[in-house]
């Protein structure tokens, strides 16, 4: 273990009593390194009360303690090199929470983000935690090879009618085959319309579609070899073609643009990533954040509140660990003024009107495109 006393034991006899709270993770999960800030909060609350934080990765001692440099971590940190807690908890995706409540009984398993104080004063007390299940959007990433019965498959792309009406989506390793690392692009959940700035890889912004698509819920799975993951977004437009008859072509036209400049540079809110491969974004009303996220990923969410096209003139080429928040409500679209305020204020950026030429990607029925020739 790092960061625990020197007389400290991590089983059940010595941490009987307590309520204990295992979060399994790795310095290459960006959704796990997302949730340390959640998770620091609420050791610091229970801070001098019966309360464990064990946070158990697979990964070596240096790498860790490289990390805990950059990101302070307020747990105890459980080196499980061989993996065998992971095993024997039976932890296919991470982060992964395990909660254990005073008389070393498992009480529930969640997500790090939706363990809350009450959660654990409730276990305190001994009562019921009280947890919820997970939501759909709780992004894990595979902690290992994904338990597959048979051999999976090396390749594969598949377009389906979707069982959810919540749409997440999630990118990177998918554990090794006897070919080597695999990568897997998943959208579940997603309507058609709601997959195409992902298919490719431009905002609605910057995607102009003059043809009737379908409605309903979608999942979109990819699976390649890792050293083509770079196809993967090829791919899914061939599906578009195959399944629905779409074809893309791109064209440039004179448009309104913000450019994103730096206004304060080595702005405290705009740090270089903690994180050792992963990724990760996410936006909602009022809020963009990213963990290990380029500019170009946050032009892309400033494009998509915005409505229109935003260039990147940062010069920045590093991944970044951010977070900015601005008074935005449900339902409303984004206050220019209020999300330029935010970036100056927080993050030390700028956005500035101008008009220039924009490539943009129109999507049309492939029959209308061979009527027209």
């Amino acid at each position: 273990m790092l960061q625990a006393p020197a007389d400290a034991a991590a089983n059940w006899e010595k941490l009987r009593g307590k309520v204990v709270v295992l979060e399994f993770w790795a310095t290459w999960c960006a959704p796990c390194i997302a949730a340390i800030p959640h998770l620091n909060e609420l050791a610091d609350h229970f801070k001098g009360k019966p309360v464990q934080f064990i946070a158990i990765t697979d990964e070596q001692s240096n790498v860790i303690e490289l990390f805990l440099k950059k990101r302070a971590i307020r747990a105890w940190i459980g080196l499980d090199t061989d993996k065998s807690m992971f095993k024997s908890y039976h932890v296919g995706g991470i982060p992964h929470t395990i909660v254990v409540n005073t008389n070393g009984v498992i009480e529930g398993i969640t997500y790090p983000l939706s363990l809350k104080p009450e959660h654990i004063e409730n276990l305190l007390a001994g009562k019921p935690a009280g947890f919820a299940h997970p939501s759909p959007n709780d992004r894990q990433v595979p902690a290992d090879a994904p338990p597959i019965e048979g051999k999976p498959p090396l390749f594969q792309v598949i377009i389906r009618p979707s069982e959810e009406t919540s749409s997440s989506m999630s990118a990177g390793p998918a554990g090794k085959t006897e070919f080597g690392p695999v990568f897997e692009y998943k959208m579940y959940g997603t309507t058609l319309a709601g997959a195409l700035p992902g298919i490719f890889g431009i905002s609605s912004a910057r995607l102009i579609v003059n043809a009737t698509i379908p409605t309903g819920h979608l999942d979109f799975i990819v699976r390649v070899p890792q050293k083509e993951s770079d196809r993967v977004k090829p791919l899914l437009q061939d599906a578009l073609r195959a399944s629905f008859g779409l074809v893309n072509r791109r064209e440039q036209r004179d448009s309104d643009v913000f450019l994103l400049r730096i206004k304060e540079a080595g702005h405290k809110g705009l740090e270089e990533t903690a994180s050792t491969g992963g990724k990760s974004a996410s936006s909602g009303p009022g809020r963009i954040s990213a963990i290990n996220g380029e500019m170009s990923g946050l032009t892309h969410s400033l494009e998509s509140l915005l409505k229109v096209p935003v260039q990147n003139e940062t010069g920045l080429k590093n991944g970044y660990d951010y977070e900015v928040t601005w008074k935005q409500k449900n339902g409303e679209d984004a206050d220019r003024d209020l999300l330029t305020s935010a970036l100056r204020d927080q993050l030390g950026l700028d956005l500035e009107h101008a008009r220039q030429p924009v490539e943009f990607i129109i999507l049309e029925a492939e029959q209308t495109v061979a009527d027209k020739k």
